[in-house]
């Protein structure tokens, strides 16, 4: 006689839009790192893969899915709604998972919902794993989760897990970052896990597009901006060779104050726990955007910065920086220096003239500062895909590509003198967000639109990065890197 067993797993996910009293309050005093002199390594964390003790059932399909009424983002805690079957709280609908629900349905107010939502599905668990060791593991669940399952008991078995590993160096001088004794040049991207449907859920054949992308246009890094990404995602660049700055979820940071520190560290120790082990991961980024001109931000951002190098000293860390160096207090803590800039965007929009002088200077002013490595971790201008004017106009193709090429020649007069590590345009590809005036269904900033076909500058880009690798990798140009003109033509191209 067998014996099968069934399981019911709910999961409450809960983006509150009003902020918690307790975050966004008032600025509180941050206490010197003196109080976290040694902060506690977590143990490892494991990527779930099959082996011969190893068993994996995946929970992706169809889930019952209800949104907690508008104002009332508890009702089902206080209704015990896991208690019973979720049918029973209200009409459920079905909702694919893993997947963002605000892109699948056809309601203004489900896309636009930020709140409470509610997931449940039920499945059968195999015989076999009775007196099992059992992980129920969410890799796409986002923001504030809880998990309501059953429990299981555990057994003591012999146990085999493969990790797949990557051996290279790491160093960093005030100048430099070095891979296995080599001076490296990034050139990549911002990016976003969202994409047409399925928003932030994972998706293999996306990400699959992603990566042919990347190699196509020939970039050797991206900054998992503004988050963790998945496991499968970063599976993939250990595997392919990129260079990834990996960024935790910390976007505006302001209001400074102990739970707010300490929820930051926790982040921190969350994704150093997590990914310590991947080769591709050259770099921690602490913060996105962070106001580090207000007066707490230095003590804040010390006990940031010490906590992340207390946990992995093995790599370099940096903030991306949006506030002035003039006036930032936080650049004196981190290994390189990296900063945001839109110059001929939301400074002195159509100016395409400043760019090159702008840039130049800023980069200057940061090294000369702190003595450190400097890149550009965000530069760019929204386009339109389709939309084309000449002379170049706002919004159109052709001054998207024009942005990125005064910034290219910036950039090359920096890499001359000798500190400046880094260009990373925003973004990879377009991405939805809130509603605003200023957005055309969503940033229009990538060089790919949403569902990954190349605007005008993505051609560019590759132009550009191809001809770093081959100047500074001894690569081959591509050989459809340029299409057929004239003989003559060709033959200055490959002078």
């Amino acid at each position: 006689m067998s014996l099968t067993l069934l399981a019911a797993v709910s999961i409450v996910l809960m983006a509150d839009a009003s902020p918690d009293p307790d975050i966004s309050g008032g600025s509180s005093e941050i206490n010197s790192a003196v109080e976290d002199p040694s902060p506690t390594l977590l143990p490892g964390l494991l990527y779930p893969r099959e082996s011969e003790s190893r068993e994996v059932k995946s929970l992706d399909g169809m889930w019952d899915f209800l949104v907690s009424p508008a104002g009332h983002a508890l009702k089902g805690y206080k209704e015990a709604w896991y208690a019973d079957e979720l049918s029973k709280a209200g009409k459920v609908m079905q909702m694919p998972v893993p997947s963002s629900y605000n892109d699948i349905t056809t309601s203004r107010e489900l896309r636009d919902h930020v709140g409470a939502v509610w997931y449940e599905r039920t499945f059968f668990v195999p015989a076999s794993w009775r007196e099992q060791r059992v992980f129920v593991r969410f890799g796409s669940v986002n923001y504030l989760a809880q998990v309501v399952t059953i429990s299981v008991q555990n057994s003591t078995k012999a146990d085999v897990y493969r990790l797949p590993i990557g051996i290279r160096t790491l160093e960093w001088t005030n100048t430099s970052l070095l891979i296995n004794d080599r001076i490296v040049y990034l050139r990549g991207f911002g990016r976003h896990e969202d994409s047409a449907l399925r928003g932030r859920g994972l998706d293999l054949v996306t990400m699959t597009r992603d990566y042919e992308l990347l190699q196509w246009v020939g970039a050797n890094a991206y900054r998992t901006s503004h988050y963790p990404y998945s496991d499968e995602v970063l599976d993939m660049a250990d595997r392919l060779g990129f260079l990834i700055i990996d960024e935790c979820p910390s976007v505006d940071t302001e209001n400074f104050s102990p739970t707010l520190l300490q929820r930051h560290k926790d982040s921190l120790s969350e994704l150093i726990r997590r990914d310590k082990n991947r080769p591709s991961v050259i770099m921690w980024s602490i913060a996105n955007e962070p106001r580090t001109q207000l007066p707490e931000a230095e003590n804040y951002f010390k006990e940031v910065a010490h906590h992340t190098k207390t946990l992995d000293p093995s790599r370099p860390i940096t903030i991306a920086i949006a506030r002035g160096s003039s006036e930032d207090k936080a650049g004196q803590f981190l290994d390189i220096i990296s900063f945001n800039r839109y110059n001929s965007w939301y400074q002195n929009t159509g100016r395409l003239d400043m760019i090159i002088e702008r840039v130049v200077s800023e980069a200057e002013s940061w090294h000369h500062k702190y003595n450190k490595p400097v890149l550009m971790s965000e530069y760019g201008a929204d386009t339109m895909p389709g939309l084309h004017e000449l002379p170049n106009y706002v919004w159109s193709e052709e001054y998207q590509a024009e942005v990125l090429s005064k910034h290219f020649e910036a950039f090359d007069r920096l890499r001359m003198r000798g500190y400046f590590i880094g260009e990373f345009i925003w973004n990879f590809a377009d991405f939805r967000t809130a509603q605003t005036y200023t957005r055309v269904g969503g940033n229009k900033k990538g060089i790919f639109t949403r569902d990954r076909q190349p605007k005008m500058a993505a051609h560019l880009v590759r132009r550009r990065y191809h001809s770093l690798n081959v100047e500074l990798d001894g690569t081959e140009l591509p050989s459809d890197l340029e299409n057929y003109v004239t003989f003559y033509y060709s033959r200055r191209s490959e002078l």
